[in-house]
């Protein structure tokens, strides 16, 4: 399993060219130079304080592919092979260090291939812990993971195989959802968990080493599992009761206002508010009801609506309906088929979820659609997902599991040769045209294009063979103990 879900990360990591996606060329930048400069792949600029200077394949790989538009593929960027500039768009504290040190050794002359490397890294990466967390108890989490592949396809297969700093943030939070609830689940079993703490503890370290806000994600999402697991079966108001559930209120609150801050402090590039705000001006109240009637806009933002890249990749809707249907049915299937006290707690975190996109826009009078993207409340919206499909108490039944993975793998492979098409022809080209014949870009080295294509959309479509084909009557309409 952990060979086939590589496989299909890794198909991802060629699939876009270097700077492919958002804010690349910032994190390239922050990779290649460190603070302090990173000879001889790049030096402090004599001249300019605080500057660098370093290849623009690694500085400012994507500029010529969005000035040019969607229909123009990567052949641009043979233009700037061996050009260097000076830049000061690196990292002085806005992310965590960690991610960018950790991938600064795959740093080499050649900045596509150093690139490769390091999205490759990630890939093997996922496949090994997120495969380590659902083998932990098979039983339980196989639910989990299939509704994780359906939410992932295509943008959090994306992200994770790219160098977007969010790789490791949406990595972490799989893993620290599944193993804290592992763990929990199955406390009075030293041998599940032992192994799965440590996981989630390593998936901690994960996330918090690569976007600050991320471990407030995690406290958010434990929070909730403990609620979850600890939930009283009959409610006495007393005084314990009250000063219980008002501590979960206020620390929820707290966790609340403070992921929101963060989300926006980690935003690397801004557009002026001032444009947007005018529309609004009175009171924000015109504002948070267009806001509101927006946030569905938003959330198919998680399933490909807005695109791919620095979302010039448009997709079909075909793809990204084939992921909100597919993730529609799963969590359909897990709130009908848990405790009444539990479809409260799940629809709680729904309005959670909800409430802290709209706070985020209406602190800077921010329209939904204009400046925050989906993919930072991305990582709590999966955590949401792995809970209310571990905590059902039926498995997934077969029609369910086989509806899902057409949807699925429908998603994952249109969206896989979108991509691809978008640099190595640019999308004024058909679809059904080869990928490998004629092609304006690629790269030197790897499979070719309609080879990366067929191995992603093959091994995506294994993975749920193998997952379907796992003993233990996984599929039974037997109760969850």
């Amino acid at each position: 399993m952990a060979l086939l879900l590589f496989l299909t990360f890794a198909a991802w990591s060629f699939a876009s060219a270097v700077g492919g996606s958002p804010d690349e060329d910032y994190v390239l930048t922050s990779i290649w130079c460190g603070t302090e400069g990173n000879p001889p792949h790049c030096r402090k600029d004599p001249i300019r304080p605080n500057a660098m200077i370093l290849p623009i394949m690694a500085a400012e790989p994507s500029l010529c592919l969005r000035q040019l538009g969607q229909d123009y593929s990567a052949a641009c960027q043979q233009e700037i092979y061996g050009q260097e500039i000076s830049t000061d768009l690196f990292n002085q504290g806005l992310y965590p260090n960690t991610y960018l040190d950790t991938l600064r050794v795959f740093v080499g002359s050649d900045v596509e291939a150093s690139v490769v490397k390091m999205r490759i890294f990630n890939s093997f990466l996922a496949a090994v812990l997120i495969t380590v967390a659902v083998s932990l108890d098979w039983r339980r989490s196989a639910d989990s993971f299939i509704a994780w592949l359906v939410v992932a396809a295509p943008v959090t297969i994306y992200f994770i195989a790219s160098l977007n700093a969010s790789s490791w943030t949406l990595i972490g939070t799989t893993c620290f959802t599944i193993a804290t609830l592992t763990a929990l689940k199955n406390r009075s079993t030293v041998k599940i968990w032992l192994p799965a703490t440590v996981l989630a503890l390593v998936s901690i370290w994960l996330t918090n080493a690569s976007r600050s806000e991320g471990i407030l994600t995690l406290a958010i999402i434990f929070v909730a599992i403990i609620a979850f697991e600890f939930k009283p079966t009959t409610i006495v108001f007393n005084v314990q009761t009250v000063v219980t559930a008002l501590s979960s209120v206020v620390a929820l609150a707290l966790l609340y206002f403070r992921l929101a801050d963060k989300i926006k402090s980690a935003i690397v590039f801004r557009d002026s508010v001032e444009e947007y705000s005018g529309e609004f001006a009175i009171g924000g109240t015109n504002l948070l009801i267009n806001n509101i009637l927006n946030l569905p806009r938003f959330f198919m933002g998680f399933f490909g609506r807005w695109g791919l890249g620095w979302f010039e990749i448009e997709l079909s809707p075909t793809i990204w309906l084939s992921s909100l249907e597919a993730t529609l049915i799963v969590f359909a299937y897990s709130l009908l088929r848990s405790s009444k006290s539990e479809k409260k707690l799940l629809l709680t975190l729904c309005i959670f979820l909800c409430s802290a996109v709209l706070y985020v826009h209406q602190k800077e009078l921010v329209p939904v659609g204009i400046e925050n993207q989906p993919r930072y409340f991305l990582p709590l919206f999966l955590g949401i997902v792995i809970i209310a499909t571990y905590r059902k108490n039926q498995s997934f039944p077969k029609w369910l599991l086989r509806t899902v993975a057409i949807l699925a793998i429908v998603a994952n492979s249109f969206a896989l040769r979108e991509t691809i098409r978008r640099y190595t022809t640019g999308q004024d080209v058909l679809t059904s045209k080869s990928l490998n014949q004629p092609f304006e870009w690629w790269w030197k080295f790897g499979p070719q294009p309609e080879t990366i294509w067929l191995v992603g959309t093959l091994t995506f479509i294994f993975l749920f063979i193998l997952i379907g084909a796992e003993p233990k009557n996984r599929y039974s309409s037997k109760t969850h103990d």
